[in-house]
C-alpha cells in the first residue's frame, strides 16, 4: 500500500470515464446489497424518491454513502456535490 498507488488510482479514474462509471455501479449493487442484509426492500429509484423528499443535510455525514449512483446501467448525477470518492 502507497500513497503514490492511491494518486495512480485517482488519476486513472480522472482520465478513464468508463472505469469511474463500472465502479460506480459496482457501489450501487454493493449498497443495495447491504441495505437489503440490513432488512430493508426497495430500489434504488425509490431510494431517490425517500432521499428528494429530505431536506438538504438531514442525512447529515451518511449522505455520501447515499450519493445517487448510476443503476440499470444509465449514468446519473451525482446529487451529493462530492462526486464518487467524497
Amino acid at each position: 500500500m502507497s500513497l503514490s498507488s492511491a494518486r495512480m488510482f485517482l488519476d486513472k479514474l480522472m482520465a478513464e470515464e468508463d472505469l469511474g462509471i463500472q465502479m460506480a455501479g459496482e457501489l450501487s449493487r454493493k449498497r443495495m446489497e447491504l441495505i437489503r442484509q440490513a432488512g430493508f426492500e426497495f430500489t434504488d429509484k425509490e431510494l431517490e424518491q425517500a432521499k428528494a423528499s429530505l431536506s438538504p443535510g438531514a442525512l447529515g455525514h451518511v449522505a455520501g454513502w447515499l450519493c445517487e449512483l448510476p443503476f440499470d446501467n444509465q449514468v446519473h448525477v451525482r446529487s451529493c456535490g462530492g462526486g464518487l470518492w467524497h
